[in-house]
Order: C-alpha cells, then structure tokens, then sequence
C-alpha cells in the first residue's frame, strides 16, 4: 500500500491514519505533515507510542552534497520515494563531506532531509558513511580521504546530531558506522570485542544528548557478520544491529548461512537490513552484488519471518554506483531489482 502525501482524502483512508498512530498536521501553510510516531525498541522488536509492533521498509538516497551539486536535493526526490511505498529513509552522510561542509552545514542538510520525510511520512536514519577499520584507522581504497575518520570526530558527529535532533521522532535511526571491516590485507586487524567496546562508547555520546534515540551497530566483514553479537553483545538496551547481507557476501545455501551469522540474532535483539540489493548485469563488483530476482525474494522472505526492517540499495542512479534502483531522472523508471524492491515496498504485508 503506497504512503505518500496524497493520503488524508476520504473519511476512510483518515480512519486508517489515526488507527497507524499518525494524523495530519495543518499548522503548516501550504502543506500537510504526517505526524509519525516515536519508536523504541521492545525486546527483539520496534514499537509505537501504543505499544503496536512496526517493521519498516525503506530505501537509501544518495550523498545530500552530491544531489545539491546536481540540483536534485528537493522535496520532489523525497515524494517519489515515498511514492514506492518508501516508509524509511537510510541518508548517508560520510566524514569527507562532514570535515569539508563543517557541522553546522551537514546539520542543515539533514534538517531538510527529515523536513521532507515528515512532509511525506517517513522516518529517517542517518548513516555515517565510511567503509574502513576504525581500530587500525586504514579506510577502503579508493575512497580513503572521504572515508577516513577518527575516533573522535566519530562521537563529535553523533553528539551534534543527538543534540540537534533530540526532540524530533522522525529522526529515529542513527546508524553509527556504515561498514567496519579489519582490512588485513593493509594491516588492519579488528575483532568483535574491539568493536563493541567502540560501539558503545560512541552509543554514550548519542545517549547523553538523545537518550530516546535508536543506535543502529553493523557487524564486522562489511557490516554483514554479527556472529561475535552472540555470545558479547553489546552492553546498552534500547540499540538495533545492522546487517548488509549482499548475494555474494556468503556462499550458498543462503538462508543457513544467514542464520549463521545474523538471523540468530533476531530472536533477542531487533535487526535491521539496513543496505543490500542486486543487479543481475553488474559490472562494478559482480561477485558480491550481481544476482537475481530469487535473491531479492529468499532475502526478503528471510527477513519477513523474523520482523527485520530493510532498506534497499540504492535509490539513486549515477556514475560509479553500483545497482540503482531506476533507469532515469526524469520518470524514474525501475530497473529489474528496483521494480522487485518497489512491488514489495508497495505490499500491505
């Protein structure tokens, strides 16, 4: 079922409003704003303000500098995501862009972001966007000025970001670390207590702004194995766990190796699907994102039947990104995996 600003017309579409916890607000001339429900975390679930079980399905955009360059960071980008049936946005933020707009800039962009997913009834989450070790501090090549970070600028961007959007429930994802990977082969070596211990402190800096947020924490391996999770998990209440299962991130059979190293965790803690796609002519890295169809539909039916909220990869198409779930800016016409993503987006289930 869409959800998008058209809604509200009809008694009976209003009724369906109230009864998801969300009504319109007219106190703001010239549109109308869904009013989205704070969530929190209930065992191995997110919940509402009435205690009601949600699964959200979402897409990730792209880079907010790069659309503003290309004069496509507008309201419009946001309405026809939510026009699939989009209910979560994943934005990703990196620190090259952070050190070069500075704090209060990329405060600002986000800002209109979750304007515009207000406007159209979506939640947001943030991604701080880099791929690297943050223990060993060697960042994947060949993006390296605009992945590496340090540890403290870490918590310098979560703190202001906890701070900034504290009182704003559509802000309610704060994914701490797009991809930890050790990088043994540069040096790197990272083991899961190494990033626990991390993660968790970079889980005070939000929780001392923002104790209501929702930290989001990827395994290691590019954020796809939350084995170590298990066993250690980490020490806050309140947190989700991220996993990027790629079709090329395992070997087949799929669904056993994806209990292996993260559906297990689904049973205790709530996990989220927070990238992944396919493309079934990739050529960028065809041996981790070039499947089919039958991937897209055993990953989603996997994380149906443990409640896992997604966002696909990637609503956004230019140069050097790798499956882009429309063919052209002007119509945004699915490509094979964004039609897949969008029929699903668009199922009541």
């Amino acid at each position: 079922m869409r959800r998008n600003a058209a809604w509200g017309i009809g008694l009976g579409i209003w009724a369906l409003w109230v009864s998801s916890g969300c009504a319109w607000d007219e106190g703001k001339i010239g549109s109308k704003v869904r009013l989205l429900d704070r969530l929190r975390v209930e065992g191995n679930h997110f919940t509402d303000s009435q205690g009601r079980s949600v699964v959200l399905k979402g897409l990730n955009l792209g880079y907010p500098e790069v659309l503003r360059g290309q004069g496509r960071w507008n309201g419009d980008y946001f309405r026809e995501a939510a026009s699939w049936g989009c209910r979560l946005i994943r934005l990703p933020i990196d620190p090259g862009t952070y050190r070069r707009l500075g704090k209060d800039e990329c405060l600002a962009l986000v800002g209109q972001a979750l304007d515009w997913c207000r406007k159209y009834g979506m939640y947001l989450m943030v991604d701080w966007h880099t791929c690297g070790n943050p223990a060993s501090g060697v960042f994947q090549e060949p993006w390296e000025e605009s992945f590496r970070t340090t540890f403290p600028e870490m918590k310098e961007f979560w703190a202001a970001m906890a701070e900034r959007f504290k009182n704003e429930p559509t802000m309610a994802f704060y994914e701490i670390f797009n991809e930890p990977v050790a990088m043994e082969w540069r040096g790197g070596s990272l083991t899961w207590p190494q990033w626990r211990d991390m993660a968790d402190e970079v889980i005070d800096a939000i929780y001392a702004h923002n104790p209501k947020a929702i930290p989001v924490v990827g395994g290691l391996n590019w954020a796809y194995d939350l084995g170590g999770a298990g066993k250690e998990p980490l020490r806050h209440k309140g947190v989700a766990y991220a996993c990027h299962p790629y079709p090329g991130r395992v070997a087949q059979p799929w669904e056993q190796n994806w209990e292996r190293d993260f559906g297990f965790l689904a049973k205790d803690h709530p996990v989220m699907l927070t990238e992944f796609g396919f493309d079934p002519d990739d050529k960028t890295c065809p041996a981790v994102y070039k499947a089919g169809t039958d991937y897209g539909k055993r990953i989603l039916d996997f994380a149906k039947a443990r409640g896992m909220s997604w966002t696909a990869f990637i609503f956004y198409n230019g140069a050097g990104w790798p499956m882009p779930l429309f063919k052209d800016w002007d119509h945004f016409t699915p490509t094979e995996s964004g039609a897949f993503f969008k029929e699903r987006l668009e199922s009541p289930d």
